[in-house]
């Protein structure tokens, strides 16, 4: 199965299967495109394990243990980001993520990963971003349960 190098300059490829699944899912849209291409390019590991962009800085004492969570490899990061920039400006009918929504899509794959949830598996009816995760009301049934017995702090 062919390779499709994203970047001339950057060592990152996908298949020619993966690219045509993103593509075909994204339905115009840069950031639809960059998760999937998220998820093609870096392992859930990968992404489990990392600070996601290491924008935030994390107190010391935060008394996490446990590996020292480094970056995403900033060169498929910055690839992908220019990629989607690039692939965005040459079909003008795709929607051109900002800065924040990279990041954000970025950051959401960690979150994701870290939750055991595979990136992306919650896109495929294309409707909000969330599917799937959040059951409305179970969240606020066990907090009052909580509250009811007197247990709670």
């Amino acid at each position: 199965q062919g390779s499709k190098q994203l970047l001339n300059n950057y060592p990152v490829y996908i298949t020619s299967k993966q690219w045509d699944e993103a593509v075909n899912s994204s339905k115009k849209d840069g950031r639809r495109l960059l998760r999937y291409l998220i998820r093609f390019v870096f392992t859930t590991d990968e992404l489990k394990y990392s600070c996601g962009l290491g924008k935030r800085k994390r107190s010391v004492q935060s008394g996490e243990t446990g590996p020292e969570r480094r970056p995403l490899d900033p060169v498929k990061v910055t690839c992908l980001r220019e990629f989607i920039r690039m692939h965005c400006t040459s079909n003008p009918d795709w929607w051109m993520p900002s800065e924040e929504q990279i990041n954000k899509v970025f950051s959401d794959a960690v979150g994701h990963a870290r939750q055991g949830r595979a990136v992306g598996t919650f896109l495929h009816n294309g409707s909000s971003y969330y599917e799937g995760t959040e059951h409305p009301g179970s969240q606020d049934e066990v907090f009052n349960r909580g509250m009811q017995d007197g247990s709670g702090d």
